[in-house]
């Protein structure tokens, strides 16, 4: 009897609510798991816990961190690879042309001190580094961004190509006349022909201008880029005097063999286009100064460019000094 008054009552229990006092916390459970513990990490700064790497292991784990997707691991692998490349001087571990590839998507990074960091890095290079046309391409993505300190960033790299290479930069397919339409269109200088033949007709004031742009600094900026790069593409090399005599005397008693013998760049009758697609104008490689303002005219650019330029020196100041050094520019196309 008293057997199983026992069991009912511990049956009960499960069913009866705990009375809790004012004041006292409930009790745990039975199975209640412990969270009260801390989790702790070991960050390595290199993440390899090896203290023998190599310096170009080293070098090579800072390229890849490039494309990483942190921003503090972007600007310290630019800080070491800009380290590095004063360091060593030509002998790196890696070519320049490598690093350029792998480095320059950063142009359009949201990171001021990234793009800051990157353009420190392409100063530091030497030697050569290989074709510009994908550079451009990123360079010309950037000059166009939503974001006015990209452009700003993307101007100052130019900035720097015209500055160390200005040749290798006009003689990539599309060096000339894409960047001259880029241009074009951000400072609205609007006219010459459009990809259909058609002309097209616009007005420009600097005012305007300046205000869609958002920034007047952007806008001298992008002007003063501007004159540098129609005098580099513009200006004849010199000719010397004393170059007819030295090539008659070098091959006397012979009279212009070297005309007769087999051309020394690929493709030397190109431009007359005999078996070729249709003329890409603007994907085309304009090698001399007279060949670049023959396109610069033909497609109305030059014309253009003319208008607006007058109408930007009226405005005086920042715009019209660099307007003034477009002007200066833009006559070397007309002696030539």
């Amino acid at each position: 009897m008293g057997s199983s008054t026992k069991k009912k009552k511990e049956k009960a229990k499960d069913f009866q609510k705990t009375k809790l006092k004012v004041g006292k916390a409930r009790p745990k459970n039975t199975n209640a798991t412990d969270t009260s513990f801390a989790a702790k990490s070991i960050v390595f700064k290199q993440q390899s816990v090896s203290e023998t790497r190599d310096a170009t292991a080293l070098f090579n784990h800072n390229l890849s961190l490039l494309s990483s997707k942190t921003e503090p691991q972007r600007r310290d692998a630019l800080q070491y690879l800009t380290a590095a490349c004063q360091v060593a001087g030509k002998d790196l571990p890696q070519p320049a042309s490598a690093i350029v590839s792998k480095a320059q998507p950063l142009i359009l990074d949201g990171s001021k001190g990234v793009r800051q960091q990157l353009l420190k890095l392409f100063k530091a290079l030497q030697g050569d580094i290989g074709p510009l046309e994908q550079l451009l391409l990123y360079t010309r993505a950037g000059m166009t961004h939503l974001s006015t300190e990209i452009r700003l960033s993307a101007l100052e790299v130019l900035d720097w190509l015209l500055q160390t290479q200005p040749e290798a930069v006009l003689a990539c397919p599309g060096g000339w006349v894409k960047t001259l339409k880029t241009f074009q269109n951000l400072v609205s200088w609007q006219g010459g022909l459009s990809a259909t033949g058609a002309t097209m007709n616009g007005k420009w004031s600097a005012t305007k201008a300046a205000t869609s742009l958002g920034s007047n600094k952007l806008l001298v900026h992008q002007l003063n880029t501007l004159a540098t790069f129609l005098a580099a593409a513009l200006t004849s090399e010199p000719v010397d005097p004393n170059a007819s005599a030295e090539r008659a005397a070098g091959l006397f008693p012979l009279w212009h063999t070297d005309a007769h013998m087999l051309p020394k760049k690929s493709n030397p009758f190109g431009y007359l286009n005999l078996f070729g697609a249709p003329r890409d104008a603007e994907s085309e490689v304009y090698d001399n100064a007279e060949s670049r303002a023959e396109i610069f005219g033909e497609l109305g650019i030059l014309e253009a460019f003319q208008a607006g330029v007058r109408e930007a020196k009226k405005e005086g100041g920042e715009v019209g000094r660099a307007a003034a050094l477009i002007d200066k520019a833009l006559s070397l196309a007309d002696d030539g």
